[in-house]
C-alpha cells in the first residue's frame, strides 16, 4: 500500500513538472512570437527546442499540442508542426472578430475603468513614445508593447467571455497577424495616435467614442497586413506569411 502511494505521488509530481516544462515551453514560443522571430509558415522542431531549453522532448509535444488547440500550430504530413499560415479570407475574418469583440471591450472599459487603470493605459503609451523617440524609429516597439496596450483595454471591460476569446484562445493567433504589420512604412507612428485617440475616449469616459475609435484600429490594421499580403506576394518586410521553405523557430 505504501508502495502504491509513494508511485502515485511520484507520478503526480512527474506531471506537475512536466505541465511546469510544457509552460517553459509556451513561455519561449510566445515570446518568439511577440519579438517577430517566429513567423507563419515556420516549423517547429521538437529536438532542436528541447536542446535548446535543456529539456526532454515530452514537455515540448504537451507544449506544441497546446499551441496547436489555440489554432496556431499545424501538423503536416512530412514537414511535422508547424506555424499556420492564414490566407487573406483566413486574416479578414480573425480581425472581423477582433473588430467586433475589442470594439465592445473599449466600449465597456470606458465604463468600468478605474482611474488607476485609466492612468496606467497613458502611462503606457508614453513609454511607447518614448521607446520609439529613442530609437529613432517609426515601427512600433518590438516585443510585447502593443499587446500591452489591447491587453489593459480586454481587462479594463470586465467581460470574462471577450477575455477568454481574445486574451486566451485566439491571444496566439492575434499576437502572430499583429507582429506582422507593425514594421510598414509609418504605421508604427499611426497606430500609436490611434491608440491615444482610444485612451483619450476611454478615459473621457465616451464608450460610444472608445467603440468607434477602436473598430477603426482594428479596421486599419486589418488592411495594413491584407495590402501588405498582396503587394509582396504574400510577404511583409520581415517575414514571409506563406513560407515555401519552413525555417525552424528554434534555430535563429
Amino acid at each position: 500500500m505504501s508502495k502504491r502511494v509513494n508511485n502515485i505521488a511520484l507520478e503526480s509530481i512527474s506531471s506537475k513538472n512536466g505541465m511546469l516544462l510544457a509552460d517553459k515551453v509556451l513561455s519561449f514560443v510566445r515570446s518568439e512570437i511577440y519579438e517577430g522571430r517566429i513567423s507563419a509558415g515556420d516549423r517547429i522542431n521538437e529536438l532542436e527546442i528541447s536542446q535548446k531549453l535543456g529539456i526532454s522532448r515530452g514537455p515540448v509535444r504537451e507544449a506544441i499540442r497546446l499551441l496547436s488547440s489555440s489554432g496556431l500550430v499545424t501538423y503536416e504530413a512530412n514537414v511535422g508542426a508547424r506555424v499556420v499560415s492564414p490566407d487573406e479570407d483566413g486574416v479578414a475574418q480573425l480581425y472581423d472578430v477582433r473588430e467586433a469583440l475589442e470594439s465592445t471591450a473599449a466600449r465597456l472599459a470606458a465604463i468600468h475603468m478605474t482611474q488607476a487603470e485609466r492612468d496606467a493605459l497613458i502611462r503606457t503609451l508614453d513609454a511607447h513614445d518614448a521607446q520609439m523617440t529613442e530609437a529613432s524609429s517609426t515601427s512600433y516597439p518590438r516585443g510585447n508593447a502593443d499587446w500591452d496596450f489591447h491587453l489593459l483595454i480586454l481587462k479594463g471591460s470586465r467581460n470574462d467571455v471577450i477575455w477568454r476569446i481574445c486574451g486566451d484562445e485566439l491571444r496566439d493567433m492575434f499576437s502572430l497577424l499583429r507582429s506582422r504589420h507593425g514594421s510598414s512604412p509609418g504605421r508604427g507612428r499611426r497606430a500609436l495616435q490611434e491608440h491615444r485617440w482610444i485612451a483619450e475616449a476611454v478615459v473621457a469616459g465616451d464608450a460610444d467614442l472608445a467603440a468607434a475609435l477602436m473598430a477603426q484600429h482594428i479596421r486599419a490594421s486589418r488592411n495594413n497586413l491584407l495590402a501588405a499580403m498582396r503587394a509582396g506576394g504574400d510577404r511583409d518586410p520581415r517575414s514571409s506569411l506563406r513560407a515555401s521553405a519552413p525555417r525552424s523557430i528554434s534555430s535563429r
